[in-house]
Protein backbone atom coordinates (compact mmCIF):
# COMPACT_ATOMS: atom_id res chain seq x y z
CA UNK A 1 0.00 0.00 0.00
CA UNK A 2 1.58 3.23 -0.57
CA UNK A 3 2.67 5.08 2.34
CA UNK A 4 0.53 8.87 1.89
CA UNK A 5 -2.54 6.77 1.06
CA UNK A 6 -2.32 4.91 4.22
CA UNK A 7 -1.62 8.27 6.02
CA UNK A 8 -3.98 9.76 4.66
CA UNK A 9 -6.34 6.98 6.00
CA UNK A 10 -4.93 6.32 9.38
CA UNK A 11 -5.53 10.60 9.30
CA UNK A 12 -8.86 9.91 8.49
CA UNK A 13 -9.63 7.37 11.10
CA UNK A 14 -8.29 9.70 13.92
CA UNK A 15 -10.73 12.64 13.01
CA UNK A 16 -13.62 10.25 12.99
CA UNK A 17 -12.29 8.88 16.12
CA UNK A 18 -11.61 12.01 17.80
CA UNK A 19 -15.24 13.56 16.73
CA UNK A 20 -17.37 10.50 18.20
CA UNK A 21 -15.20 11.01 21.48
CA UNK A 22 -16.29 15.32 21.61
CA UNK A 23 -19.84 14.16 20.84
CA UNK A 24 -19.66 11.92 23.76
CA UNK A 25 -18.49 14.11 25.96
CA UNK A 26 -21.70 16.14 25.47
CA UNK A 27 -24.02 15.94 28.29
CA UNK A 28 -27.87 16.64 28.36
CA UNK A 29 -29.41 19.09 31.10
CA UNK A 30 -33.10 19.87 31.18
CA UNK A 31 -35.59 20.85 34.24
CA UNK A 32 -38.21 23.11 35.46
CA UNK A 33 -37.87 26.92 35.87
CA UNK A 34 -40.37 28.97 37.86
CA UNK A 35 -41.13 32.12 39.04
CA UNK A 36 -42.76 33.31 42.57
CA UNK A 37 -43.70 29.51 42.36
CA UNK A 38 -45.45 29.60 39.10
CA UNK A 39 -43.79 27.86 35.52
CA UNK A 40 -42.42 30.34 32.96
CA UNK A 41 -44.58 29.60 30.50
CA UNK A 42 -41.68 31.44 27.79
CA UNK A 43 -38.27 32.18 28.13
CA UNK A 44 -34.86 31.37 27.06
CA UNK A 45 -32.06 30.05 29.60
CA UNK A 46 -28.19 30.47 28.68
CA UNK A 47 -25.43 29.21 29.78
CA UNK A 48 -22.35 31.26 29.56
CA UNK A 49 -18.88 29.94 30.86
CA UNK A 50 -17.47 31.07 33.67
CA UNK A 51 -13.90 32.38 33.92
CA UNK A 52 -11.64 29.81 33.21
CA UNK A 53 -14.23 27.57 31.48
CA UNK A 54 -13.08 26.51 27.79
CA UNK A 55 -16.61 25.31 27.66
CA UNK A 56 -18.78 27.01 24.79
CA UNK A 57 -21.95 29.17 25.56
CA UNK A 58 -25.53 27.22 25.12
CA UNK A 59 -28.78 28.57 24.77
CA UNK A 60 -32.42 27.28 24.74
CA UNK A 61 -36.14 28.16 24.97
CA UNK A 62 -38.19 27.62 28.07
CA UNK A 63 -41.93 26.27 27.04
CA UNK A 64 -44.43 26.29 29.59
CA UNK A 65 -41.48 25.52 32.47
CA UNK A 66 -39.37 23.20 30.80
CA UNK A 67 -36.13 23.83 29.13
CA UNK A 68 -33.57 20.98 27.69
CA UNK A 69 -30.44 21.15 26.00
CA UNK A 70 -29.65 17.83 24.06
CA UNK A 71 -28.08 16.83 21.15
CA UNK A 72 -26.73 20.00 19.16
CA UNK A 73 -27.26 22.04 22.46
CA UNK A 74 -26.09 19.28 24.26
CA UNK A 75 -23.62 21.07 27.43
CA UNK A 76 -19.82 20.55 27.54
CA UNK A 77 -18.19 19.73 30.76
CA UNK A 78 -17.30 23.22 32.32
CA UNK A 79 -18.49 25.59 34.36
CA UNK A 80 -21.31 28.03 33.49
CA UNK A 81 -23.04 31.31 34.41
CA UNK A 82 -26.86 30.73 34.13
CA UNK A 83 -29.52 33.69 32.55
CA UNK A 84 -32.90 33.53 32.45
CA UNK A 85 -34.95 35.85 31.00
CA UNK A 86 -38.96 35.28 30.86
CA UNK A 87 -41.47 36.92 28.44
CA UNK A 88 -45.27 37.99 28.77
CA UNK A 89 -47.50 39.48 25.60
CA UNK A 90 -46.60 39.77 22.32
CA UNK A 91 -44.54 37.07 19.94
CA UNK A 92 -41.97 36.84 18.27
CA UNK A 93 -38.52 38.50 19.72
CA UNK A 94 -38.28 41.65 22.09
CA UNK A 95 -38.62 44.23 20.15
CA UNK A 96 -40.07 42.04 16.96
CA UNK A 97 -43.27 44.21 16.80
CA UNK A 98 -45.99 45.02 14.11
CA UNK A 99 -48.98 47.77 14.66
CA UNK A 100 -51.60 44.87 15.60
CA UNK A 101 -49.06 43.01 18.37
CA UNK A 102 -48.07 44.31 21.63
CA UNK A 103 -44.62 44.27 22.53
CA UNK A 104 -43.09 40.89 23.81
CA UNK A 105 -41.73 41.94 27.49
CA UNK A 106 -38.37 40.07 29.46
CA UNK A 107 -40.19 40.47 33.17
CA UNK A 108 -37.32 39.19 35.32
CA UNK A 109 -35.72 41.61 37.72
CA UNK A 110 -31.91 41.32 36.40
CA UNK A 111 -30.63 39.10 39.01
CA UNK A 112 -31.28 36.55 37.19
CA UNK A 113 -30.21 37.39 33.76
CA UNK A 114 -28.00 40.89 33.09
CA UNK A 115 -26.18 41.12 36.53
CA UNK A 116 -27.13 37.51 37.49
CA UNK A 117 -26.92 35.96 40.85
CA UNK A 118 -27.95 32.53 39.69
CA UNK A 119 -25.00 30.07 41.48
CA UNK A 120 -23.00 29.03 38.82
CA UNK A 121 -23.78 25.76 37.09
CA UNK A 122 -20.92 22.53 36.56
CA UNK A 123 -20.80 20.27 34.39
CA UNK A 124 -18.23 17.22 35.49
CA UNK A 125 -16.80 15.42 32.60
CA UNK A 126 -18.47 12.11 31.71
CA UNK A 127 -21.55 12.80 33.39
CA UNK A 128 -24.83 11.07 32.28
CA UNK A 129 -27.72 13.18 31.74
CA UNK A 130 -28.55 16.05 34.35
CA UNK A 131 -31.57 17.59 35.97
CA UNK A 132 -31.05 21.16 36.95
CA UNK A 133 -34.35 23.20 38.49
CA UNK A 134 -34.15 26.73 38.93
CA UNK A 135 -36.92 28.33 41.57
CA UNK A 136 -36.66 31.81 41.13
CA UNK A 137 -37.92 34.18 43.53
Amino acid sequence: MNGKLFLGIFCLLLIGCSQAADDSSLTSVSGKVTYQGEPVRDGVIRLSPAAGSQAPARTTQIKAGQYQFAERTAVKAGTYQVEINAFRGGSGLPGDRTEDSPEREQFLPEQFNTKTEIEAFTVKPGASEIQQDFDLK
